[in-house]
């Protein structure tokens, strides 16, 4: 939702986050009570996170451009058959990292636009998209390189590259404040 104010777009985020939700946070890491949703009956996982960004923007009547981006764990549809594991509760956790990295990405990506407000909406969903591309595919290629978890030595290796990817992108953690 973008509101207005003194004639700048203002991102109205506090109604953005349902109760079901978790945003992204560092020093927050997940439970196993936050896996609220029940397990799929003929699926072969131990565990899902279900995970996502979100880019909220506008443009003021005078041509200024805001946006928001959110990383959300989404409990409901979240879900463990192990509620004792602490490596696969690592390993979910990583994909909740990996989507908050893609997060940061997008905040960079949306950075670098030059005139956002007058280019085609079309232009800006390409950014947007190709970083939800790459988002399903890195959680599709993290799961098959650990096999979900159960490799130790390529679960470390993805580990360490969230970690990495974070740090480097450390300046686009937050959204920008609007003043």
């Amino acid at each position: 939702m973008v509101l207005m104010q003194n004639n700048i777009p203002s991102i109205d985020t506090k109604h953005c986050t349902l109760s079901n939700e978790i945003l992204w946070q560092e020093e927050q890491k997940l439970k196993w009570t936050d896996f609220e949703g029940k397990p799929e009956f003929f699926s072969d996982y131990s565990a899902v996170s279900a995970t996502y960004v979100q880019i909220t923007h506008g443009c003021s009547e005078a041509g200024k451009f805001a946006y928001h981006v959110k990383t959300a764990f989404v409990k409901d549809q979240s879900w463990t058959r192990d509620k004792h594991s602490k490596d696969l509760l690592e390993h979910e956790q990583v994909h909740f990292d990996l989507t908050e990295y893609y997060a940061r990405v997008m905040r960079f990506q949306v950075e670098q636009l030059k005139d956002p407000c007058g280019m085609p909406l079309e232009e800006l969903k390409a950014v947007t998209g190709q970083v939800y591309r790459e988002l399903e595919l890195a959680h599709m290629l993290y799961d098959m390189q650990t096999k979900h978890g159960l490799d130790e030595k390529n679960q470390e290796v993805w580990n360490e590259f969230v970690a990495t990817g974070l740090e480097e992108l450390m300046d686009f953690k937050n959204n920008p404040v609007y003043e």
